[in-house]
């Protein structure tokens, strides 16, 4: 058993059928659509809507963590409108990531995992310009701006690795559902909201979760007092994201519904295995 689950090839699960499959074309094709449906109705209820609030809060908190990781700050999240970052960057947490996300290379490597390989090499050349080549004051600004940044390009990835194979000790083959659930529950809902903003028919929230819309520290008002951002420039930014966000969500849609994942693995097969096709 390999990290990534199996040492087989992945075409060669090409009969595996049912909901933990990654190669049945009815999984790419109906289920991400269905999730989505279900999201955006769960969203459209105000009972289930509030239960969900709870990840949305998380995933905004996450979005601040994941910036302050990538620029070398210790960081926790917690699901309650808060996260502790440390004061100074540490080489510690830079060279773990970059041990961890090494052994991710190594092993999408050995097993012919591209996804893995490509995922790793982009994080770590992210979080060595980020850690060495910022000064502090933009690590300042990514921190702020992940959090509302992190509901949309977190959310996205995350239902982006739904098409994709992880260790087998996720069980990801059925723990992705969840997970597409609830990120495709936060994408919509901040896409939701922040378009209405950049429309003009919701104001920009200012403040905190936690101390109200009085609190100077809140990441909008940090955005522009400490950092000299207009409220135009706060609507169009996270309105681009946005945008961006739904368009890698569906360029992954399409690629793996056209199964163009098995493009490079069709051609490293032997001859008479493709001829056979």
């Amino acid at each position: 058993m390999s990290l990534f689950g199996s040492d087989k090839p992945y075409y060669a699960d090409e009969a595996e059928r049912g909901p933990n499959s990654f190669t049945d074309w009815r999984i790419r094709v109906f289920a991400p659509p269905l999730l989505f449906a279900l999201a955006w109705g769960a969203n459209s209820v105000p009972l289930l809507k509030f239960f969900l609030t709870g990840f949305h809060v998380w995933m905004h908190e996450l979005g601040h963590a994941s910036a302050a990781w990538l620029c070398g700050y210790q960081a926790l999240p917690l699901p309650l409108g808060w996260t502790s970052i440390a004061p100074a960057p540490s080489t510690t947490v830079y060279y773990l990531g970059l041990f961890l996300l090494g052994v991710l290379a190594w092993v999408g490597w050995r097993q012919s995992r591209p996804f893995a390989v490509v995922l790793a090499v982009a994080l770590a050349t992210a979080q060595y310009f980020m850690t060495w080549r910022a000064s502090d004051h933009m690590h300042d600004l990514w921190i702020v701006y992940g959090g509302v940044g992190g509901t949309f390009y977190l959310s996205a990835l995350f239902i982006g690795l739904f098409f994709v194979r992880l260790p087998a000790w996720f069980r990801w083959g059925a723990c992705r559902y969840l997970v597409f659930f609830l990120s495709a529950s936060t994408l919509l809902d901040s896409w939701q909201f922040w378009e209405k903003v950049y429309r003009g028919t919701e104001e920009i929230p200012f403040g905190s979760l936690i101390h109200g819309e009085d609190d100077a520290n809140g990441d909008m008002n940090r955005l522009m007092s400490d950092h000299g951002w207009t409220m135009a420039r706060i609507r169009r930014s996270f309105h681009l994201l946005g945008v961006g966000s739904m368009v890698f969500v569906g360029a992954c849609y399409v690629f793996f519904a056209l199964r163009l994942d098995r493009i490079g693995e069709w051609f490293s097969r032997e001859p008479e295995a493709r001829a056979a096709e």
